[in-house]
């Protein structure tokens, strides 16, 4: 398998093991094509704890054959030729230089999926410092390379892949000179259940591929977004509306500012609960640490001279005295002084040893 970069800078951000991950805010087109309404989505991932936003940038008879006809999404029971239901929704390269300059004000990143070359070189035309490459593009081998050859760092999302589909994808991009590649897990199902989202292939991917894996979250709520962060995931993407009842595709499957917000907190609570995997007391344990463990005690009044034997000590809470661990050292020596029955032995109640 070709040679990635483990960790790198995404967006300001660090995509590295150990690092609490990267909020996407998914936009996607749940901005139905108006672009006020993107910008207030965007706003309203900025305010509601997203690290960036990502939408999708696509044309629609470059999408969908002009002879397919399916059922219309916003119009059931209407078959259409359904490249027409995706011309709805596509901006226009001014929009999409308007939204740049909007998030570059708000200072939160901005990126898209390009679903063919020209979109994509329109983005990079227009600054875009990453690209998205959606599920269904992981077999797309001419829209990988374009990517790839690109210079910014790539994400590669394998919903509806298999691993041996994903290696060749990475493979693909690798070949065209990509060495900062985030794959993410992603189960293609709207909404996905929690019983299909088979989140332990996330450190077996990172294991088999040397990239950082994240998650392509579609369920509805933070549960596997919260596990897979506790599975070392370093960027978790959720579709994010500013208003589920909005019309759209979907919109019914988005966090809305509430949902984000609480994602937010779960991730963040997650990484602190994970800490740094080095086992030592914390700090709020100290004063525990001392009334839990016990001391040396001495079990009945020892006159000075004796010497200690096991059978005149106990070992007693506090932990005010010679550890109970340490009780072989204080076997033999003499008690330089009085020490009266139930009182923790000390270092200085006992002579050293010659």
């Amino acid at each position: 398998m070709p040679e990635f970069k483990k960790q790198f800078g995404f967006l300001g951000h660090d995509l590295a093991p150990g690092r609490k991950p990267l909020i996407v805010a998914e936009v996607g087109f749940n901005h139905n094509g108006d672009v006020e309404l993107a910008e207030a989505m965007i706003s309203a991932a900025r305010d509601n704890g997203a690290d960036a936003v990502k939408l999708q940038t696509f044309i629609g008879r470059e999408l969908y054959a002009e002879t397919f006809r399916a059922q219309d999404p916003d119009n059931p029971g209407v078959e259409i030729p359904f490249y027409e239901f995706w011309e709805r929704y596509q901006l226009t390269r001014d929009d999409y230089r308007r939204l740049f300059a909007f998030a570059e004000r708000l200072n939160i990143p901005l990126f898209s999926t390009p679903f063919d070359e020209g979109s994509l070189a329109m983005l990079l035309d227009l600054g875009m410092q990453a690209v998205k490459i959606a599920s269904g593009d992981l077999t797309h081998t001419s829209l990988l390379k374009a990517a790839g050859a690109a210079g910014v760092p790539v994400v590669l999302s394998s919903g509806m892949a298999t691993e041996a589909e994903a290696g060749r994808a990475l493979e693909v991009l690798h070949g065209t000179g990509a060495r900062q590649v985030a794959l993410l897990h992603c189960v293609s199902h709207y909404p996905a259940r929690p019983d299909e989202m088979n989140l332990n292939v996330i450190p077996r991917l990172r294991e088999r591929f040397g990239v950082p894996v994240g998650l392509s979250d579609h369920t509805l709520d933070s549960a596997s977004s919260v596990v897979a962060t506790a599975l070392g995931a370093v960027m978790i993407e959720k579709h994010f509306t500013t208003d589920r009842n909005l019309p759209g595709a979907d919109q019914r499957v988005s966090l809305d500012p509430q949902g984000l917000r609480e994602l937010r907190q779960a991730v963040d609570q997650t990484r602190q609960t994970l800490g740094t995997g080095d086992k030592e007391p914390q700090e709020s344990e100290l004063p525990t640490l001392k009334g839990a463990r016990r001391s040396v005690v001495a079990r009945e009044t020892i006159a000075a001279g004796t010497p200690l034997e096991r059978d005149m000590l106990a070992f007693k809470r506090p932990c005010n005295g010679v550890p109970a661990e340490d009780v072989a050292a204080l076997l033999g020596r003499s008690a330089r002084v009085d020490i009266p029955a139930e009182t923790a032995i000390t270092w200085e109640m006992v002579e050293s040893r010659s």
